[in-house]
């Protein structure tokens, strides 16, 4: 019986079927499957009991010898023999292999039997000579026993002979006695499967291939292992395997795809794998695989995936390194997300790569979506705040500071946005008139004196009637006009706007007497005083009375009859510009005037002309029902009072003394003004009643008015004045005290400087330190 003559086909369904757990079941049935080595045998055969079709018979059995595989050499053929040896040694005694030559093809082996186990030389023949040519060695040769060398052809046992399917023996290693299986099920010799290999070999490849459409797991993983050893891979074959159901067989076909992570075939594939790969671990491969790719659209998924799906600090770490894949509108949207990250470390990495990217559109939308963590928006804002190269871009952040941050953090960032050269700075600026903190509205104001552009007056003449700083918005309306030149001054006159048309209509006068163009502007400021409106008229007397000189004496005489009050107001004021006892009947009548404003105005002429003739009249409005007139009276008596008179004084004192405490906010600061010109502790007294004011404007004119005393008793109270809950009245602290005391404020100013949170504020202390 010859087996390795068997035309027993197995199919290839069936070799999937019976896999690893089939070993013995083949055995028993008559083929054995074992690992085939390139270099040598790891099997001795064995002469034993075996049943054939129901018959006991003694064949050659293949007996597993893990320790015999390796490169074939002399002394591993004589271990060989050796272990034939050792496994019988009843049978073979003394018996020895001596192998030289050039192994496998060229070695010569000799088997020495000994000579008292010569009743068993066929057997120890016959396991040598199917042991050793499994090895891939031609021939053995038995000395004293036969005359040339055996082959298996020779022995007449019946044999187990080796059977392995095509892709364990390709290519081509030194198996030479093995029965080939063929994806078909045809058993070939392993000689004609070499000589295909030789002549065409890619049928054999082919064969090799159609095995990977087995059903059993294990087979396919073996099979996709080996496929890089037969041929240059087929991608259209193998890359369907990165989503076969089994992982063992995924993870296997990507390690076979090892060394082509620039093949743009392969990564397509891989990526497709990577988003629907189920486990973790091998998902985390893919992305690794990815992330070896020279194409940058690949290799950034691998930051994608890390991002998703690693932990915290890979996914910090995955968020930053996005920062080198420029131009990638996914990398846009990734970094977008992860600024909404819950986890801060991440979010912030975010905010790092955004800015080094300068994903400029990515920071403004974030601004403004409340799922951004504050502190997030924060150091975004920060970040375009100081951008060198795009005013637009640094508007976006200053604004977000303006409006989110408090205190002098805000007032920075308005200033800041002032100074930008670029109109839409100045609107935002001029939005902020608006904005229901004080500290934001006067800092806007600031910030357009310091912007000078007559655009802004009329959006500052708007605020002023909505707004409590209707004279310092108005002011800065005038401070900006009047700075401009006396043509462009007169073209506004001109303006589609009232309100601006009022303002350049009143600065007029200011500026031509500045430039000496007296004459000049004479012909425009008449045509004002014509005007249809009230307020235009009006500013036109206001310009008169700073122009000065007969003729515009005499039209102002002309103008205290006007019907409207407003105008009477105006000129009443421009009146006091004028020494003298001009027109001083008229302002006499506006003491009568039915307007408090007009009252008022006319009680300010005659305190700025130092005209006494109505002081007693003026000393009985200090208790006017109207805050206006008492206000004004304030200041005139004060200004009428003999000052060489002490007891004239303390009753003046004792006067103020109640209205510092008067319900009108416009009395309270008016008369702390008034107090301040006194040099004397029952002045500062007073003011101190005053420091802890709920209105914060009253408070600030305490502290001023503490400073304009010029007393000592005022020191300690300033220094109190440092810890005050806003800003704004520490700002005038600090000024008051450093005025007040020199070097002498240094310590308060140092220790303040420890405490101090307002950054605006700190800068004014560290400016006044330097000073002093």
């Amino acid at each position: 019986m010859n087996i390795r003559r068997s035309d027993t086909k197995q199919s290839v369904a069936a070799w999937s079927r019976w896999g690893l757990a089939g070993l013995a079941a083949m055995m028993v049935m008559g083929t054995f499957v074992a690992t085939v080595s390139a270099e040598g045998g790891n099997v001795r055969y064995s002469y034993e009991e075996a049943r054939i079709a129901g018959d006991r018979q003694f064949v050659l059995v293949p007996r597993a010898e893990d320790n015999l595989s390796g490169e074939v050499t002399t002394d591993r053929l004589e271990a060989a023999f050796e272990a034939l040896r050792s496994a019988k040694r009843p049978t073979y005694g003394n018996s020895y292999a001596v192998a030289s030559g050039n192994p496998p093809r060229g070695a010569r082996v000799e088997v020495h039997i000994d000579s008292d186990k010569t009743d068993f030389a066929p057997i120890i023949m016959a396991e040598a000579v199917y042991t050793l040519t499994e090895f891939g060695v031609p021939e053995v040769h038995f000395p004293g026993h036969t005359s040339g060398g055996l082959t298996r052809a020779d022995i007449s046992f019946a044999a187990y002979t080796l059977t392995a399917p095509l892709w364990k023996v390709v290519p081509p290693g030194s198996v030479t006695t093995a029965q080939i299986l063929m994806p078909d099920g045809e058993l070939l010799p392993v000689a004609e499967v070499n000589e295909r290999w030789q002549s065409d070999r890619e049928s054999v490849v082919d064969d090799v291939y159609a095995f990977l459409d087995t059903e059993e797991p294990y087979t396919l993983r073996s099979i996709v292992r080996i496929l890089p050893d037969v041929d240059e891979l087929r991608l259209d074959d193998v890359l369907p395997l990165l989503a076969h159901d089994e992982r063992m067989i995924r993870r296997s076909t990507l390690r076979i795809l090892e060394g082509m992570e620039d093949d743009e075939t392969v990564l397509d594939a891989v990526s497709t794998a990577l988003d629907g790969e189920s486990s973790s671990s091998l998902a985390r491969r893919f992305a690794e695989f990815l992330g070896e790719s020279r194409h940058a659209e690949y290799s950034v998924l691998e930051q994608f995936h890390l991002l998703d799906q690693g932990d915290d600090e890979e996914a910090e770490q995955a968020v930053r390194d996005l920062a080198d894949w420029e131009g990638d509108p996914r990398v846009v949207e990734a970094l977008s997300e992860s600024l909404r990250d819950e986890r801060s470390e991440v979010a912030m990495a975010a905010v790092r790569s955004v800015d080094e990217l300068e994903l400029n559109e990515v920071r403004a939308d974030a601004l403004e979506d409340a799922s951004v963590a504050p502190d997030v928006r924060q150091e975004i804002s920060e970040n375009l705040a100081v951008s060198e190269n795009d005013p637009e871009i640094r508007l976006i952040g200053l604004t977000y500071i303006a409006n989110e941050r408090s205190g002098g953090y805000a007032n920075q960032a308005i200033a800041a946005i002032g100074e930008l050269p670029i109109d839409t700075a100045r609107e935002q600026v001029e939005e902020f008139l608006q904005n229901s903190s004080t500290e934001r509205r006067r800092t806007a104001i600031d910030a357009l004196i310091e912007r000078n552009s007559l655009d802004s007056v009329q959006s500052l003449m708007e605020a002023a009637d909505d707004q409590p700083e209707t004279q310092m918005m108005q002011q800065a309306a005038y401070d900006i006009m009047v700075s401009h030149s006396l043509d462009e001054i007169i073209e506004q006159t001109g303006s589609g706007s009232v309100q601006v048309q009022e303002v350049a209509y009143r600065a007029i006068g200011e500026r031509a007497s500045q430039e000496g163009e007296r004459d000049r502007s004479v012909a425009t400021i008449n045509e004002g005083r014509a005007h249809r409106l009230a307020s235009i008229r009006g500013a036109a007397a206001r310009s008169l009375g700073q122009i000065g000189g007969d003729e515009a004496l005499q039209t102002l005489g002309e103008m205290t009859g006007d019907s409207d009050a407003e105008v009477r107001r105006e000129v009443a004021l421009a009146l006091g510009g004028f020494s003298g006892t001009d027109y001083a009947d008229e302002l006499m009548e506006y003491l009568d005037d039915n307007d408090p404003g007009v009252v008022a105005a006319a009680i300010d002429a005659m305190e700025q002309r130092d005209d006494r003739r109505a002081a007693d009249r003026i000393q009985d409005m200090v208790d006017h029902d109207e805050p206006v007139i008492r206000a004004s009276a304030i200041r005139a008596v004060t200004t009428f009072l003999p000052k060489d008179q002490d007891d004239a004084v303390r009753r003046h004192m004792g006067l103020l003394s109640g209205s510092v405490s008067d319900d009108a906010l416009e009395v309270r600061k008016a008369t702390l003004e008034q107090l301040g010109r006194f040099e004397s502790s029952m002045a500062v007294t007073n003011i101190a009643t005053q420091l802890g004011a709920e209105d914060t404007d009253v408070r600030i004119a305490a502290v001023r008015a503490l400073a304009a005393t010029g007393h000592d008793d005022a020191l300690p109270l300033l220094r109190s004045s440092l810890g005050d809950a806003e800003a704004l009245v520490r700002r005038e602290a600090v000024d008051a005290l450093t005025v007040l005391a020199g070097s002498n404020a240094r310590p308060q100013l140092e220790e303040r400087m420890e405490n101090e949170d307002d950054p605006e504020v700190r800068e004014l202390i560290q400016s006044r330190l330097q000073e002093i």
